[in-house]
């Protein structure tokens, strides 16, 4: 007898249909999204009277920053809101991230928490290629919450 394949219960995320909104940016599209991370430290315990492993405790977790890469246009709003931080302006925002299914439904959301940028960096020219210039912002965060649908 044939089997059907069974429709999984898990969704798998595309990693081309997304978009990102930012706090009072009006055009911010983004061809490159990277830096969604989470590591937490351990604090080796050693036991007395265990001498067949070690405990690895959780100790404190922190995120990453984000990377958001888009070729350049017209306006500057990205690189002002950079310069702000750099004036002594803590301009501080928040970030969505909005993951799509291929039918167009929202699968997931990443909010990150009071963002603000850390390192801008300008396109690369040349004067024999034809690649889109492309500049670059990170971003540190407080953290982020993930909404599933």
């Amino acid at each position: 007898m044939p089997t059907t394949p069974q429709k999984s219960a898990h969704q798998v995320l595309s990693n081309h249909r997304y978009h990102v909104a930012i706090d009072g940016l009006e055009q911010a599209a983004f061809s490159e999204v990277s830096g969604l991370a989470i590591e937490t430290e351990t604090l080796d315990f050693v036991e007395g009277g265990v001498n067949d492993r070690v405990l690895r405790l959780p100790v404190r977790s922190k995120v990453g920053n984000l990377t958001l890469k888009r070729g350049v246009v017209a306006g500057q709003q990205l690189l002002q809101w950079h310069l702000n931080i750099v004036q002594g302006y803590l301009d501080v925002r928040n970030v969505t991230v909005t993951v799509y299914q291929t039918s167009g439904a929202v699968l997931t959301r990443f909010e990150l928490l009071q963002a603000y940028p850390v390192k801008w960096s300008g396109p690369q020219f040349t004067g024999n290629g034809d690649a889109v210039a492309v500049e670059t912002l990170e971003l540190a965060h407080a953290g982020f919450l993930q909404f599933s649908q």
